[in-house]
């Protein structure tokens, strides 16, 4: 699948591919054409209940039986004898947001028990101009002092693009160096952030708390670069050779991994939306509507306090600080202090001056901070805080 918005391609696609077919001949090397996919996990070549791809000529490169209705899309793989599986994937479209929601079935189709992990891998697009500016972040659990723990999967075990952030994030800042890292997630999102131009790529799923993951890993992030890997059973050689070895990022999410009996099926759901922040930036959240680069908060400037935040959004809509106070403000129009217009295109920059007739006879005031569609329905509440005394 790729992904696209107002001509902007987020996903990675393989120029010495593009516009081909896939060789669907046992023991071809693997014909990585790029986009996003799903796999089964875990990955491994030690038998049974491990995939040993890529390649796959069924489940990878096979063809995929396709039906379109409005603005659903139903994907279904042939069956793969070794696995056990078919895939079937439901894409939905919405044309005033910029999210695909997608939804990755596993049906057990042979006469035995069956245990995987659904395993969405994205590959994304680094901007070849400036490949350093391009990020992928993720929450992950904490250890006693605040740090993101990670596990190195593949690749250095010192490898420089690892890193965490002051939110305790795990951000991959990416130097194209072969390598893969992996971490149990507090919360279900991870996103790619290319600062040189503000565009932001966000998966967002649900994550099972307590249960078994794959590498004991909800979330994974490999960068294709130069460098070695072992797998297979032997040392593999990435040749510092962008034509041969063309750089990107994956972000990979994982589901539980789910004992399936013979005809029983398992579905996972997620999203991918898109959205822009300013350049140079880099987020620290993310949810279902949107990206925070900087939380609401208060700062005295020359002129008196502000209000301030950044944020990138998927929908188009509106940004409305409101008053929280009913008894203060009982007519919800005169609750509504600022409003502003948001779009995915664009990063939403909140600057706003406090005005002392927000006062309130407690000396202070709870505001609220909305996020509204087009049509005026609320969405989610962002944040709020108090001001005043």
């Amino acid at each position: 699948m790729q992904f696209s918005l107002h001509g902007h391609e987020y996903l990675f696609v393989n120029p010495a591919l593009e516009s081909l077919f896939p060789e669907r001949i046992p023991d071809k090397p693997w014909m990585n054409f790029g986009g996003e996919k799903v796999w089964p996990a875990p990955q491994g070549w030690d038998g049974d209940g491990y995939w040993p791809g890529p390649p796959d000529h069924i489940l990878d490169g096979g063809v995929y039986e396709c039906n379109t209705e409005n603005n659903l899309v139903t994907l279904k793989s042939p069956v793969d004898k070794r696995t056990g599986l078919q895939i079937q994937r439901q894409f939905t479209v919405n044309p005033d947001v910029a999210t695909i929601d997608i939804s990755a079935t596993f049906t057990n189709k042979i006469d035995k028990d069956i245990r995987w992990s659904v395993w969405p891998v994205c590959q994304v697009a680094v901007d070849e101009q400036a490949v350093e500016q391009s990020q992928i972040v993720c929450p992950a659990k904490k250890d006693s002092k605040g740090n993101a723990q990670y596990k190195v999967l593949h690749g250095l075990a010192n490898n420089p693009q690892y890193m965490c952030d002051e939110a305790g994030n795990l951000v991959v800042a990416y130097k194209y160096i072969v390598g893969k890292v992996g971490t149990d997630s507090a919360d279900g999102w991870i996103a790619c952030v290319n600062r040189s131009s503000g565009k932001v790529l966000v998966m967002n799923f649900d994550v099972a708390d307590g249960a078994e993951y794959p590498d004991g890993t909800s979330l994974q992030v490999w960068t294709q670069g130069e460098g070695a890997t072992y797998s297979r059973g032997r040392v593999n050689i990435h040749k510092s050779d962008r034509k041969v070895n063309p750089p990107y990022m994956e972000m990979e999410i994982l589901s539980p991994l789910v004992k399936l009996s013979p005809g029983e099926s398992y579905d996972f759901q997620y999203t991918i939306s898109a959205c822009t922040i300013e350049s140079g930036m880099c987020i620290k959240a993310a949810s279902k509507y949107g990206v925070t680069v900087s939380r609401i908060h208060t700062e005295k400037m020359s002129d008196g306090l502000h209000i301030k935040g950044e944020f990138g959004f998927f929908n188009g809509g509106f940004f409305r600080m409101v008053m929280d106070e009913e008894a203060e403000a009982k007519n919800i129009k005169n609750r509504v202090l600022f409003e502003t217009e948001v779009s995915p295109l664009s990063p939403s920059i909140i600057d706003i001056p406090v005005d002392e007739s927000w006062s309130t006879e407690k000396g202070e005031i709870l505001l609220s901070f909305r996020l509204y569609n087009f049509k005026d329905d609320f969405l989610e509440e962002i944040e709020k805080i108090k001001i005043g005394k």
